[in-house]
């Protein structure tokens, strides 16, 4: 065989291959621009897995839980919105997350792939002892509590019909389990834009509290955490400022959350109490504190006064309700008044009925306490 024919015998071979690669490639790309066109096809999934390499049959589901559904200790991750601070732990870090939807769909409880124990657990001492609950102080700073716990905080309660508290939810699609199992699957996603499952429905058994017993409230539902969940502390801000230029009159501000605890391989904890044979979730305030100036919250003891009593109140009058006040190096836009608070109601596995019964308990508490305060 000439020198000639060989070369021809290869290159019609290579020009084979190409046509075949080619092929393949045009069929590829078919098929994915087909499951792109499925209905079924959860779109928040497909964006995350371009973040996350899936590294097991479980690892995208446990990044998409984990992350999204970040636990106490990092959940928080907006003070500035290029700066989190851990609540827990008060050194600064530099975790920006990627800008993916927080939204998984209606049906975020499919029962699918392995299940995880609930470890259900009232957490109740730890800190230090200020009346009749706790404090955990993370910040370093030597406050006497107790002495501020006396002093008025700096809040004009009066008799009006005009709004004074403001309810809204900074991450407003955290939604809780509807069934108390005592387990939850890999494919669980707490997470919802149906406010009658997520904390916008704590919210309103609050503010329904509040509307029974005399004193005036604005909810707020705006989301804040949907279609992305960076910047939700900016646009909450936004929100809070819009709420006190239109009613001046509101002298409390609370951004109601629900909190995460453990993992799929510890478990996931549920804070949970008793309160006339019916079970409840607890609830966390946190209390921010700048002591150094950095984050630009002058005014924190005014808040951190507010949060004591109201803490009193809660513990007083529902004894078991609060977890140890978290008083940490951080601002979550409560610099923004002198009235403001945050407060996690119960976990990701609490059923909603849980969340709900806390939060008539937590508007009971905050009415009286409003209440007691009207000059």
């Amino acid at each position: 065989m000439n020198v000639v024919l060989k070369k021809k015998i290869i290159n019609l071979s290579l020009d084979m291959l190409s046509i075949c690669a080619s092929v393949t490639a045009i069929w590829c790309m078919f098929l994915k621009f087909k499951k792109l066109k499925s209905p079924q096809t959860d779109l928040s999934i497909i964006a995350a897995k371009s973040i996350f390499p899936r590294q097991n049959k479980n690892s995208f589901l446990t990044h998409r839980l984990n992350f999204l559904n970040v636990s106490e200790n990092n959940k928080h991750t907006q003070q500035n919105e290029n700066q989190s601070i851990n609540p827990m732990n008060p050194q600064k870090s530099n975790m920006n997350l990627p800008e993916v939807a927080v939204y998984g769909g209606e049906n975020n409880e499919k029962e699918e792939g392995e299940t995880h124990k609930i470890i259900e657990s009232q957490i109740g001492a730890g800190g230090i002892k200020c009346d009749n609950f706790y404090v955990k102080n993370t910040t370093g700073e030597d406050i006497n509590f107790g002495a501020e716990l006396k002093n008025r905080p700096e809040i004009n309660i009066k008799n009006t019909s005009k709004p004074q508290v403001l309810i809204f939810h900074t991450h407003t699609s955290e939604s809780y389990m509807s069934k108390d199992i005592g387990f939850f699957y890999d494919s669980f996603y707490p997470r919802s834009l149906d406010n009658s499952k997520n904390v916008t429905r704590v919210g309103q058994a609050i503010a329904d509290k509040l509307n029974q017993n005399g004193i005036g409230v604005i909810h707020d539902e705006t989301y804040h955490d949907n279609p992305t969940y960076n910047g939700s502390y900016s646009r909450s801000a936004q929100t809070i400022k819009n709420n006190l230029n239109n009613h001046p009159s509101i002298q409390v501000v609370i951004d109601i959350h629900r909190d995460s605890l453990g993992t799929n391989e510890t478990g996931k904890i549920k804070p949970t109490f008793k309160y006339g044979d019916k079970k409840a979730a607890q609830l966390m305030i946190i209390s921010g504190c700048d002591p150094d100036g950095t984050l630009g919250f002058p005014n924190w003891r005014k808040n951190l006064r507010l949060a004591l009593l109201l803490q009193k109140y809660c513990e007083t009058m529902f004894p078991g309700i609060t977890r140890p006040l978290n008083f940490a190096k951080v601002k979550y836009n409560e610099h923004l008044t002198p009235g403001s608070l945050l407060i996690e109601v119960g976990s990701d596995v609490n059923t909603l009925e849980e969340a709900i019964y806390t939060g008539s308990m937590l508007g009971e508490s905050l009415a009286k306490m409003l209440n007691d305060l009207k000059n």
